[in-house]
């Protein structure tokens, strides 16, 4: 995905992307991100580690997000069943909105490379390939 480069209402140029958002990394099992204050969102620095866990219900992939929001300490963690694990962006979002981040991670394209970066990371190590079922019941219910 390429980043936008005409300057105009709506769009950033990539200069002013990269000063926006500020450092992104991803690692196998983590995600960090660092984002400068705006009008709308409080600055942070967050980290989403994941690691898959095996038990009798089968796998699921645990979440540990951490870091500063506005200066304020995050550590939030959650657990997703493998068929829904690559719903974590909206489970991630969901807690962020208790430190005054309302505008959710999925929503914030250029964070887009790294995401996918993770989903490939995730279907790798769970032995998901595209086009594999989804329990829709658990998909519509398991909000943790």
């Amino acid at each position: 995905m390429s980043l936008p480069l005409v300057i105009s209402e709506g769009f950033l140029s990539r200069k002013s992307l990269k000063k926006r958002v500020g450092n992104i990394m991803f690692k196998p099992g983590r995600i960090a991100i660092k984002q400068s204050p705006s009008r709308r969102i409080p600055g942070y620095e967050l980290a989403l580690d994941y690691e898959i866990e095996k038990c009798p219900q089968g796998q699921f992939v645990n979440f540990e997000m951490h870091g500063q929001i506005a200066g304020n300490p995050v550590h939030e963690r959650f657990s997703l069943h493998r068929d829904v694990a690559y719903n974590f962006l909206h489970s991630a979002g969901l807690r962020l909105r208790k430190y005054g981040v309302m505008q959710g991670l999925e929503r914030t394209p250029e964070l887009r490379v790294d995401f996918e970066k993770a989903y490939a990371d995730l279907r790798r190590r769970l032995g998901v390939e595209p086009g594999h079922p989804v329990d829709l019941d658990r998909f519509l219910l398991d909000r943790p």
